[in-house]
């Protein structure tokens, strides 16, 4: 399955790139990919929910009303180029945030969007980059070696009774993104049990966790899988399906045998530990290609 390059214009790969930082590891192993490449990156961490990691590299902390503020700060370095990565626990209010001029002249755009879906958003963001002449780029266009492969990528390779759970999760997933709901969900035993919803992957392995807590699963499912594909509309510029070791981790703790993710369309953080985790936890990774499934996907 090609990835998709969203970007109408040739990328730069020797100018200074700003990453605009959330929370996880991602943005610094975008920073560090791009370092290895000869590339000067320069993070920006959104206050609050930044990591710390961050500060091993060029770096400002900024609230998501310091929009003008920003773009002046760019221009000054002379950077055209920004990634957007990490994740945001929770969107801002408007009305209490201390903007700056930049934010304000933007407040109805701003508005709209933060009444929209995560697409919705994500989408508009880039608009209101590119509108001041700001290209968004996609991790993976910085460092493609945190895309996943197809097929078997750690663990046993998935036998007929996990293909099957993997294609009911997958169709599920298809419908979610047709929503802008969510990009992940779970099934075993020949039946979905779970999908995401806001509160993403975190959340979604949680609830699985409680409800064999609380007897409405068993203990040990039977083949249990969590699926994470990219919605169908989305931008592959932001908010790629992504996994790491906490993935692995919660995975198994919510009872399942494996994680399949959209091939050469997802992320794989840490991948030399969440690999390592995933061996040693017994949990398969799995690139998924829906024409390599069973006759029935939908996508």
């Amino acid at each position: 399955m090609p990835l998709e390059v969203d970007n109408n214009s040739e990328i730069n790969r020797e100018s200074p790139i700003a990453i605009i930082s959330g929370y996880g590891s991602l943005p610094a192993e975008i920073a560090a990919g791009a370092m290895a490449c000869g590339r000067q990156p320069f993070m920006v961490g959104i206050e609050g929910e930044a990591d710390c990691s961050i500060e091993e590299f060029d770096h400002r902390y900024m609230n998501l009303g310091q929009f003008g503020s920003l773009l002046k700060l760019l221009k000054k370095k002379g950077i055209s180029q920004i990634v957007m990565a990490g994740g945001v626990h929770a969107r801002p209010e408007v009305f209490k945030m201390k903007l700056d001029w930049g934010a304000i002249s933007s407040i109805p755009r701003a508005m709209a969007l933060l009444l929209g879906g995560d697409d919705t958003l994500l989408s508009g963001l880039i608009k209101l980059f590119e509108d001041h002449k700001i290209q968004v780029v996609g991790a993976h266009q910085v460092v493609p070696k945190l895309l996943s492969t197809s097929g078997k990528i750690a663990g046993r390779k998935p036998g007929r009774k996990d293909l099957v759970n993997i294609e009911l999760a997958a169709a599920a997933c298809i419908a979610l993104g047709e929503l802008d709901i969510g990009q992940a969900a779970i099934a075993e035993g020949g039946r979905v049990i779970a999908i995401e919803g806001v509160e993403g992957t975190d959340g979604l392995l949680q609830r699985v966790v409680d409800l064999r807590q609380s007897g409405r699963l068993p203990a040990v499912g039977k083949n249990g899988v969590l699926v994470k594909l990219m919605k169908t509309s989305q931008d592959h510029r932001v908010d790629m399906p992504a996994i790491g070791p906490n993935t692995i981790l919660e995975a198994k703790r919510a009872g399942l045998f494996g994680i399949a993710i959209d091939a050469g369309k997802s992320l794989i953080l840490q991948r030399d530990e969440t690999l390592e985790l995933a061996v040693k936890n017994k949990i398969y990774i799995f690139g998924y290609e829906c024409n390599s499934l069973p006759a029935g996907c939908s996508s």
